[in-house]
C-alpha cells in the first residue's frame, strides 16, 4: 500500500464510498476469517461500509477461540482512508489504549493470516469508472467485535442522559491522556474543525439561499474567532465524531414506574475511531452538543450544551478561551456537517444517512447563531449551576 500525505485532504468530486454486495461480503467473512454468515445487517455509514454479521458455529481461523454470540462488525473502509494502513494501526491502538483504562470499545478480530486488517481489490459495475477509468478499487478490511446497546438516536433526548454523556466525554478526555501514535502528529482531514476554512470549496451543495449565508458567516467568524485562538486551546488527541450514533446506551435499572420516554441511559461504549485526530480537546465538547441537539425537541435543545457542560465539569474542564469559543465551534461543525451532508448527498443521492444532520439541524444552526454568545452562555452556567445543586 502506497504511503500517504498525512495533510492531504479529499476533493471536491471524489468519490470515496465502498461498493460491495452482501454475496461479496459472504466471501470475505469466509475467505479472510474462516466464518460463515448466518445473518446480516447493513449498518448506517457515511463514507463506509459497514454490516453486523451473525455467523455459523462452525469455523476455519485458529486464532479465534469461539463465535461471539452476538455477532460481529464488518467494516470496509472507504477508498480514501484505505490509502494508508496506518491510519487503521492508530485506531487499534488508541482502542485498546482506552480498553485498558475502563472505556468499552470494539477490539479487531485476527484474519486467517493472524492479521488484523487486509487491503481487497474489489470490482464493481464496469459501467462505472473512477476518475482513473477504472472499475475497481481497493478497500481495507476488517473484523471487530460487536457491543451490545442502544445507539443514543433511538433512547429518550432528556437533561438526565446529555448530563451523563457529558460525564462520558470527560472520563474519555481523563482515558487518552498519554496516549500518542506518530500517525496523529501531523493528520488532518476534511472532517477535522481545523479544516473549516476549506468548507467554502463545498458550499456550492447548499442550495437554500439563507441556509448558505449562514455558513459563510460561521465560516467567516471561525477563521477571526477561533483561529487566532489556537495557542490557548489544550491541543489532545480527539475522537472527533461523538454523536447519536456513535454512543452506545443502557437503561439504568430502578426505573420501571418512569415512563418509558422518560427514562435515563448511561453511556456503555462509543464506536467508531476514524475521525480522530490531534486537535483541541474543547472541539469534541463542541460537536457533541451540537449532534446531540440536533434531535432533542425544539423547546429544549438550545439547553443541551448546559447539561453536557455539567456533566463533563465533573471529570474535565474548560478554560475561559475555550468556554468563549465553544458557541462559535458548535456552530462551525453544525455547518460542517450540514454542508458535507449536502455535498455527499449530491454525490451519493441513494445514501439518505449523509443528510441525517439536515433534518433538523439547518433551524437549530439559524437559531443558535442568532443567539449571542454571551446569552447562550449565561443559560448554560444557569443549567450547571442547577445541576450542582443536585449532586
Amino acid at each position: 500500500m502506497e504511503d500517504m500525505d498525512n495533510k492531504k485532504l479529499q476533493e471536491p468530486g471524489e468519490q470515496i464510498k465502498p461498493v460491495v454486495t452482501e454475496e461479496e461480503v459472504r466471501e470475505l467473512a469466509w475467505r479472510l476469517f474462516g466464518m460463515r454468515v448466518r445473518s446480516m445487517e447493513e449498518l448506517t455509514s457515511y463514507d463506509d461500509k459497514n454490516f453486523h454479521l451473525m455467523m455459523e458455529e462452525d469455523y476455519d481461523n485458529a486464532y479465534i477461540k469461539d463465535i461471539r454470540p452476538d455477532g460481529y462488525v464488518m467494516k470496509i473502509l472507504n477508498t480514501f482512508q484505505s490509502r494508508d494502513p496506518t491510519t487503521i494501526e492508530a485506531q487499534h491502538a488508541m482502542q485498546k489504549h482506552l480498553r485498558d483504562r475502563g472505556i468499552v470499545t470494539q477490539e479487531p478480530i485476527l484474519n486467517r493470516e493472524g492479521k488484523d486488517m487486509s487491503l481487497e481489490v474489489m470490482m464493481f459495475n464496469p459501467q462505472i469508472l473512477d476518475k482513473g477509468g477504472k472499475n475497481s478499487r481497493a478497500y481495507i478490511v476488517r473484523l471487530v467485535t460487536f457491543i451490545p446497546g442502544t445507539i443514543f438516536f433511538r433512547t429518550p433526548y432528556i437533561p438526565g442522559s446529555f448530563y451523563n454523556i457529558g460525564k462520558f466525554v470527560g472520563r474519555l478526555h481523563k482515558a487518552i491522556k498519554g496516549f500518542h501514535h506518530p500517525f496523529y502528529d501531523n493528520y488532518e482531514f476534511l472532517w477535522s474543525l481545523k479544516s473549516i476554512p476549506k468548507l467554502s470549496e463545498f458550499t456550492f451543495a447548499v442550495q437554500n439561499a439563507e441556509d448558505h449565508k449562514v455558513v459563510e458567516e460561521v465560516i467567516t467568524a471561525y477563521r477571526e474567532e477561533v483561529i487566532p485562538k489556537y495557542s490557548q486551546l489544550e491541543k489532545s488527541i480527539i475522537h472527533g465524531d461523538i454523536n447519536e450514533q456513535n454512543l452506545l446506551m443502557v437503561e439504568i435499572p430502578g426505573q420501571d414506574d418512569v415512563k418509558p420516554e422518560e427514562r435515563e441511559h448511561d453511556v456503555c461504549g462509543i464506536l467508531d475511531f476514524s475521525d480522530v485526530t490531534y486537535s483541541y480537546k474543547v472541539f469534541d465538547v463542541a460537536l457533541s452538543i451540537a449532534y446531540l441537539s440536533i434531535k432533542c425537541d425544539e423547546s429544549r435543545n438550545v439547553d443541551v450544551g448546559g447539561h453536557v457542560l455539567a456533566g463533563y465539569f465533573t471529570a474535565g474542564k474548560l478554560n475561559d478561551v475555550e468556554m468563549d469559543v465553544l458557541r462559535t465551534c458548535m456552530c462551525a461543525r453544525l455547518a460542517q456537517s450540514l454542508t458535507l451532508g449536502a455535498y455527499t448527498f449530491y454525490l451519493y443521492p441513494e445514501n439518505p444517512y449523509v443528510l441525517t444532520t439536515s433534518k433538523g439541524g439547518w433551524s437549530l444552526l439559524h437559531k443558535i447563531w442568532s443567539i449571542s454568545k454571551e446569552k447562550l452562555m449565561k443559560r448554560w452556567m444557569d443549567i450547571i449551576e442547577e445541576h450542582s445543586k443536585l449532586s
